[in-house]
């Protein structure tokens, strides 16, 4: 959880591995102190409500860039965590002879329940994320997301069906605690791996760019950061980008943005600069194998343009022909 220290600046995904962080060290304490079946183990047990719902943000943060939480998925992951302390709650309550177990036996059913069904969805939705994109990402991003979905999938599914479905409740008991706590090391280790990894990228960041002499040292700066929000984050997969995203993105002015834009890119407009990347992507798509069932229509969604109409002007007029014509030309090439 220090570790999240080390970056700079801080993201939501540093902040939010931190409090994943947290609430796995509340599971080992709790696992730690319920055999000797003191208070304490509830106490701990409330605070494990960010493990599977907090993954699933972190996962979300890691493999979509920019702009991939907004206010539902926080809502969906908080409303977990509020049926995790209720029903931990009620359990402490219980212990120390403040309520009677069996006056709210139908509460804390229901809840455990509800409970473990919106756990098992989320973390599917978790497992789903590095999965999401595959085919497309590059070389780099496909090693990240190969890393935490493996990771992910032995860690869960070690705790889960091997331990329910092949040990004996003798053997459960011994086992099941150590295999929590290696499967929830990795994954913290792997995902601190990825962190690690796209911050060295963000600071690196990309190839270098061609420097005018009436761009001062902070414009360079910019453009390096405009050309890690398109090349890593792929914000231009968003149909609705704007000047204003990419200027809120980075604090600064839309004017700022706009300048750089056209003096670095020979872009006669920022929303030229941003079809570029889409058409790049496209042509990614366009010539992908699994992506050939695809209709012109949905590659031109995927990669950011609203409708096909602007996609086929644009597409022309970078690369004079058609999107159907450049998918014709080149998957013979590719089949060979």
């Amino acid at each position: 959880m220090l570790a999240q220290v080390y970056f700079k600046p801080v993201r939501t995904e540093h902040i939010l591995t931190a409090i994943f962080c947290g609430s796995l060290a509340m599971v080992a304490l709790q696992v730690l102190t319920t055999a000797s079946g003191s208070t304490a183990a509830y106490v701990f047990a409330l605070g494990t409500c960010a493990t599977c719902n907090v993954i699933w943000l972190i996962a979300r943060a890691l493999f979509r860039g920019a702009n991939a939480l907004s206010a539902k998925h926080y809502l969906l992951a908080a409303s977990i965590a509020g049926l995790v302390i209720v029903n931990r709650s009620a359990e402490l309550l219980i212990s120390v002879e403040w309520l009677n177990s069996r006056e709210i036996a139908w509460l804390t059913g229901s809840v455990s329940e509800i409970t473990r069904l919106l756990s098992s969805t989320i973390l599917a939705l978790a497992f789903w994320e590095p999965l999401r994109g595959f085919s497309t990402a590059g070389n780099t991003a496909k090693r990240q997301r190969f890393l935490f979905a493996s990771i992910f999938f032995v860690g869960v599914f070690s705790c889960t069906v091997i331990t329910e479905g092949l040990l004996t409740e003798a053997a459960r008991q011994q086992i099941r605690p150590w295999l929590v706590v290696i499967s929830a090391l990795a994954i913290v280790i792997t995902t601190f791996i990825i962190l690690l990894a796209q911050h060295k990228q963000r600071q690196n960041n990309a190839q270098p760019v061609k420097r005018p002499a009436s761009l001062s040292e902070d414009d360079l700066l910019l453009a390096r950061q405009i050309e890690h929000l398109m090349e890593y984050e792929k914000l231009y997969l968003n149909h609705e980008l704007k000047t204003i995203d990419i200027a809120n993105a980075l604090n600064v002015s839309e004017y700022k943005v706009g300048r750089v834009i056209r003096s670095l890119s020979n872009a006669a407009n920022v929303n030229q600069f941003i079809n570029r990347y889409r058409i790049a992507h496209a042509k990614q798509l366009l010539t992908a194998q699994e992506c050939q069932h695809w209709t012109i229509l949905v590659i031109s969604l995927e990669c950011g343009f609203a409708s096909l109409a602007p996609f086929n002007r644009a597409f022309k007029a970078s690369e004079g022909c058609t999107p159907n014509q450049y998918r014709q030309q080149k998957i013979p090439q590719a089949q060979v």
